[in-house]
């Protein structure tokens, strides 16, 4: 069976019709539910999930398409006979001809046992005239239908519930749903033999003469995989051949056989295929011979031959159906395929006179459809109008504009155009005024931009990189492309820098140790990679990274232990530590977003909004200020503002952060209040009435939300907007005023009260959210220098001003100088998908000068002041800022080191489950009184970890065979043994075997490589002597600190799921010491080639992995002082080739 070549005919979306605009807002699932061949036309026959039946010539032309089954129910399956067309639902039977037309139906309302029907098939070949039915209803077991009769012909006692029906000459074979095969002889309607087939399921069968194949499931580890084999009986002597196998089912659960068809017109042909794409022409008689095949697709739901062999149809996961066809073969699907039939149409002429409209004996079904010469356009192909309508864009926000406004920055042409329309303007529909800086000249054509080619370019994004870093700094095109990739100012009006664009992390056959992130970051400071579920963290903590005054602080709590599960306080300190040390290393937040998650879970918080007392504040009064519970007051209504603007996700969680890291701070019981004097605000809020019951109420909020002057005072005027830098905006908003109406909870008085809100005091880091209208975006990026740099401020008349200049502040009161530290800001593309960059601001001691730098996740580039103070850019809208004190901004950033840390986790257990008596300990405690136990720079230690899955990947690959990650696997931590490497005593001793708690759902244990297995990570039921991730992280952390080196094998791997960046100097890993070329080398095997040791023969046990790392190392540093390390690695490598790397079977 060679010469098969996919159809050149574009693949067609069989769903396109239940995308109309009357479908998009059910719930219904839109899918294909069934699709097959028919028998005696060029026709290929689809049912979905809304009872509709269509179809579809060879060229994917529509030909008809009719709704057989009321209600929006699935069509389950279909079956083809000379006559027309049979459909099957759960409750019904729909026999209609092929332009549509309905013969006759069978609903549940007529016959009571049409119920959770899913399959049928013919009494046989030779005779169409009755069919059979079965399904979920063991009730109704097996039913006969006459279809001559149109009516109920028998039903057989059948308790299983059936999955598939199939008939071949005169017996009818039956697919349970349990997985196992019955036939039934229609004559005496009796099970005549049974096969246990398959474990768990069946997925699909086919009998052709006396020769019937099944493919299924099994159940494997408590999941269920695709079989391998492909299971085919003799029903003339009523046994089981031997399964033949599909050449993709090699591995367990990768691509086993999920679809089989027989060859119509060979009879010892089938073909047998994987919902991966792939299948496999097979010989029967001999199933050495075969050829293989690979549908380029993401998955396959449907597969099936034509009646004459010549070509398969696969339907795709997206719901689009592509073909196949054999070089030579027929362009027909049948041999004998009949003509298909049209309507004709009476030519009943013009009427001769017209009939008035209001004479109603004359019938409307009479008046007739005016004549026409040419071909209408609803009677075109469907291909030419492959189109589900368009939606018209929607209007941009920015341009909208009050006809009352005149803005001063028009041009006098576009203005007297303003004023000249101004009487079609009204409240609800202002005009519109065109944003020329974003979509270009009105005049021009917008230049074509091909999709297919930004994909393209942010794929090969790291080709690029990784070819310019292997040539040095590169040259010509190489070097061109990757500073392209790090360009910050865009070359052309409307353009987003590339710089600026979402960044996709492209995994290669290696995953992403072979990714070269040093092409994406040029600089000292560390960037953070893109493999989080919450997108917002990584600017948050790039912002503050650069704020002396609280990275100091989180960084020097480290010296404390904390052992809570939820400690954010602890968590972005080992970041911050890790970042610190790593110098332009890419970095993980996981264990951050892990605590995040875990608060999550407790309700503190929700990932979509950050939904607290505190949310969903209107901008007129309230926004983002404390809500004053206790305040008799209800019903409060706004006056003087028609407009709520509603905080960001990004804004909500960066107060939510500094929030739980002042309440982090409290709990900690070392009597500090740092970071709330650092950046908190103290709000007074007065509410003025005539009853005077209304109480004064203070409190410290960690952020300012910052709303236009007109929002926060009714008396301003919008005109005074206009070339106003961002301190009026912080200004007014320190003090913000308002009216509403308010009824008193004391004497029930309902009045008209002033409600002000006042700051008290200046922090010396102001972290201020921008709350503003589009309309105010719009007049702000119209004012130069609008993100002043630095103001004065003060404190006077129990309000606070702000300032360009000193001079201009005339009080007694301490004047404070405040410098800008940095910024995020959303970038928004046109077609709306936005993301968030983080600008910050940087002291460089070579240059003695700051400068700044944009981190867009792990992209981080140099860029100049005035391009990071540049916000009239269409694109960019800035949403939270940070000013600091000029003298807390020049404070150096202090390490960890300079602090006294506590280290005595490393010589006591603590067990999240409590200390019991009955859990055998397989380590010794280091002992802090022996000098030589006692970790030092250098001191050897031999770790190895393990991790489960929580998540498994989800990838696709496109025609070239690229993978591209979209959802990473998402591991945690197991197990981590540590063990003493250095000679003596007690070498090769544990002293660290921590099983770690895990409260997720666990997808997979991978206990043959972790040694986990289920319940050993459940506090409940655990034997294990189960700690939190924080104790083991420590422990490691603090081993790091003291200098120890590390020696493991694929260590790069560890340390990454733990999210530690180890120094390099501090790693021994044997992977990398035992390498030729680039074919890493198993711990087994090495084990089995150098030390003659066989390992891992059961499940992994870390201890021994790490041991045996260790024996590994010490034999390292043999082999090289001799000089035979590189005759020892050809040897093993010319062995290994031979076996294929794998230790013999004769040595287990």
């Amino acid at each position: 069976m060679n010469n098969w070549q996919p159809s050149f005919v574009n693949s067609v979306d069989l769903t396109e019709h239940l995308k109309k605009s009357y479908f998009r807002y059910d719930d219904k699932e839109k899918q294909i539910s069934k699709i097959v061949f028919d028998d005696f036309a060029n026709l290929i026959w689809c049912g979905d999930t809304y009872g509709r039946v269509s179809s579809y010539d060879i060229n994917s032309q529509l030909y008809t398409r009719c709704t057989s089954h009321i209600g929006a129910i699935p069509v389950n399956d279909i079956l083809i006979r000379k006559e027309g067309i049979i459909s099957l639902c759960d409750d019904s039977i729909h026999i209609s001809n092929r332009r549509g037309v309905t013969i006759s139906s069978i609903t549940s309302m007529e016959l009571s046992v049409l119920t959770g029907l899913k399959t049928m098939c013919f009494n046989s070949n030779d005779s169409q005239n009755s069919i059979y039915c079965a399904g979920n209803n063991t009730n109704t077991g097996i039913i006969s239908i006459d279809l001559n009769k149109n009516c109920l012909s028998s039903m057989i006692d059948y308790n299983p519930k059936v999955k598939l029906l199939c008939t071949s000459n005169k017996i009818i074979s039956i697919g349970k749903q349990s997985g196992s095969i019955d036939l039934l002889d229609p004559n005496s309607n009796h099970i005549i033999k049974s096969f246990a087939g398959h474990s768990a399921t069946i997925s699909a069968m086919d009998s052709r003469d006396y020769t019937l194949t099944t493919v299924g499931k099994s159940k494997r580890f408590n999941n269920t995989y695709a079989d391998p084999f492909v299971n085919v009986y003799d029903l003339r002597i009523m046994r089981q051949l031997p399964p033949i196998s599909f050449s993709k089912g090699t591995s367990m659960g990768s691509g086993g056989a999920d679809f089989v068809r027989l060859h119509p017109v060979l009879p010892t042909i089938m073909t047998v295929a994987s919902d991966q794409g792939s299948f496999d022409f097979v010989d029967l008689s001999n199933p050495i011979l075969r050829t293989q095949y690979v549908h380029p697709c993401k998955s396959i739901k449907a597969m099936e031959l034509s009646p004459n062999g010549d070509h398969i149809a696969f339907l795709n996961s997206d719901n689009t159906l592509n073909l196949w066809s054999r070089s030579g073969g027929s362009t027909n699907c049948t041999n004998k395929p009949e003509p298909l039939e049209y309507p004709e149409y009476i030519n009943d002429g013009v009427n001769s006179g017209l009939t008035s409209i209001d004479n109603f004996d004359y019938p409307l079904s009479s008046v007739g459809m005016p004549y026409y010469n040419e071909k209408l356009l609803s009677a075109w192909p469907q291909v030419i109008f492959h189109s589900n309508g368009t939606i018209p864009k929607a209007i941009d926000s920015n341009s909208l504009q009050s006809p009352k406004v005149k803005n001063p920055t028009l041009n006098s042409r576009t203005s007297s155009t303003q004023t000249a329309n101004s009487h079609l303007a009204s409240k609800q529909y202002p005009l519109l005024r065109y944003n020329k800086s974003k979509y270009g000249h009105g005049n021009v054509a917008e230049t074509y931009v091909s999709l297919s080619e930004i994909r393209k370019k942010q794929n090969t994004k790291s080709t690029f990189a990784n070819k310019a870093t292997t040539s040095g700094n590169g040259n010509g095109s190489q070097s061109d492309e990757l500073s392209d990739i790090l360009r910050v100012k865009p070359e052309r009006d409307n353009e987003i820098p590339p710089a600026y664009t979402k960044l996709q992390l492209t995994h290669g056959k290696y995953g992403s140790d072979n990714f070269d992130f040093k092409a994406f970051n040029q600089t000292k400071y560390s960037g953070l990679d893109t493999d989080l579920d919450h997108p917002y963290i990584n600017p948050i903590v790039q912002l503050y990274r650069f704020v002396p005054e609280i990275f100091n602080f989180i960084v020097g709590c480290l010296k404390y232990e904390n052992f809570s599960p939820n400690s954010i306080l602890t968590e972005l300190g080992y970041l911050y530590d890790m970042m610190q040390r790593s110098e332009g290393r890419v970095c993980l937040t996981s264990n951050l977003q892990a605590t995040l998650d875990i608060i999550e879970e407790n309700n503190s918080f929700k990932s979509t909004g950050f939904t607290s007392s505190k949310q969903s504040k209107k901008s007129n009064i309230e926004i983002n200020y404390q809500t004053i519970n206790d305040t008799p007051m209800n019903k409060k209504t706004s006056v003087g503002s028609n407009e709520n603007l509603m905080t960001s996700t990004i804004q909500n969680f960066n107060e939510f952060l500094l929030d739980h890291l002042m309440t982090d701070e409290l709990q900690r019981n070392i009597h500090s209040i740092t970071l709330e004097e650092a950046f908190g605000f103290h709000l007074e809020t007065n509410i003025s009435s005539s009853c005077l019951h209304y109480e004064k109420n203070t409190s410290i909020v960690p952020t300012l939300t910052v709303c236009s002057p007109i929002k926060n005072n009714l008396k301003h005027n919008v005109r005074k907007l206009n070339n106003q830098t961002i301190l009026p905006y912080i200004e007014s908003s320190m003090k913000r005023t308002a009216l509403m109406q308010s009824t008193c909870e004391v004497c029930n008085k309902q009045e008209l009260v002033e409600y002000e809100s006042i700051i008290k005091n200046l922090p010396p880091v102001l972290s201020l959210n921008l709350l503003l209208s589009d309309f105010e975006w719009g007049i702000a990026k119209t004012v130069k220098d609008w993100l002043t740099l630095e103001f004065h401020a003060t404190i006077s008349k129990d309000k606070a001003v702000l300032k360009n200049h000193p001079g201009e502040l005339k009080t007694s009161n301490p004047i404070f100088k405040y410098e800008l530290s940095g910024y995020i800001a959303r970038i928004t593309d046109t077609n709306g998908e936005s993301r968030l960059v983080t600008y910050s601001r940087a002291f460089d001691a070579n240059s003695k000068r700051f400068k700044w730098y944009m981190f867009n996740d792990y992209l981080v580039v140099e860029v100049e002041e005035e391009e990071a103070l540049n916000i009239s850019y269409w694109w960019k809208t800035i949403e939270t800022v940070i000013y600091c004190d000029s003298e807390e901004i020049r404070k150096p950033f202090l390490s960890v080191d300079s602090y006294p840390i506590n280290y005595n986790i490393l010589y006591r257990d603590h067990f999240a489950n409590g200390i019991r008596k009955d859990v055998i300990k397989q380590y010794t405690l280091l002992n802090k009184d022996d000098d030589k136990d006692v970790p030092k720079p250098g001191t050897l230690v031999a770790i190895d970890a393990e991790f489960v899955v929580l998540n498994e990947e989800i990838s696709e690959i496109d025609c070239k065979g690229n993978k591209t990650i979209i959802k990473p696997k998402k591991t945690a931590l197991a197990r981590v043994s540590i063990l003493r490497g250095d000679e003596g005593d007690k070498f090769g001793e544990p002293f660290v075997d921590d099983y770690i708690v895990n409260n997720d759902r666990i997808e997979n244990y991978v206990t043959k490589y972790s040694g986990i297995e289920p319940g050993d990570l459940d506090i409940k039921y655990s034997s294990k002597q189960l700690v939190n991730r924080n104790v083991t992280y420590r422990k490691i952390w603090l081993l790091m600190q003291m200098g120890c080196v590390f020696v493991g094998h694929g260590l790069n791997n560890d340390f990454k799921q733990i999210n530690i960046n180890i120094p390099n100097n501090q790693i021994r890993d044997t992977s990398i010491y035992f390498l030729q070329g680039k074919r890493y080398l198993s711990l087994r095997y090495l084990a089995f080639a150098i030390l003659d040791s066989n390992i891992q023969e059961g499940n992994h046990d870390s201890i021994e992995d790490a041991f045996t790392a260790l024996v590994l190392y010490k034999k390292y540093l043999s082999l090289k002082e001799n000089n035979t390390l590189n005759h020892v690695l050809d040897v093993i490598y010319e062995e290994g080739r031979i076996t294929n790397f794998k230790v013999p079977e004769l040595t287990r």
